[in-house]
């Protein structure tokens, strides 16, 4: 998943801390509150391999806008029409309010459906999923 748009903080250092969750409906299915340390719960399934970096097209200079990549991989599976929920806690960076996002891989497989993006508060939410994502 590729989401663009997400301008970096104005002075250097680090890239942030970013969540993820995926939802069907208003039940939370997977959830990593920190790409690069597994979120873990009992009864929600753990997102692994997770993985935020600079896209090839992006830019690292302060103030600019980018492009980040997320990579991840589900355990559980994500039935068609679920969402992701991106949340971005560092609130140096900005967000708009519908960044362009593309599908990568996902478990090896490249995500169905037309993508759209939208920014809610610290939250990037991406909808169009059309096909299920299969647990690995």
């Amino acid at each position: 998943m590729t989401i663009e748009g997400v301008k970096n903080p104005t002075s250097k250092g680090g890239t942030g801390n970013f969540e993820l969750k995926t939802y069907k409906g208003v039940n939370n299915l997977d959830i990593n509150l920190i790409f690069g340390v597994i979120g873990i719960a009992d009864s929600i399934g753990t997102l692994t391999s997770t993985i935020v970096s600079l896209d090839s097209f992006g830019t690292s200079k302060a103030g600019k806008d980018t492009r980040y990549t997320f990579d991840f991989k589900v355990s559980q599976d994500i039935p068609s029409g679920s969402y992701l929920k991106f949340t971005v806690t560092d609130t140096k960076i900005g967000l708009t309010a519908f960044p362009a996002c593309n599908a990568n891989l996902i478990n090896g497989k490249i995500i169905s459906g037309k993508l759209k993006c939208e920014t809610e508060d610290r939250d990037i939410y991406v909808y169009g999923l059309t096909s299920e994502i299969e647990a690995e």
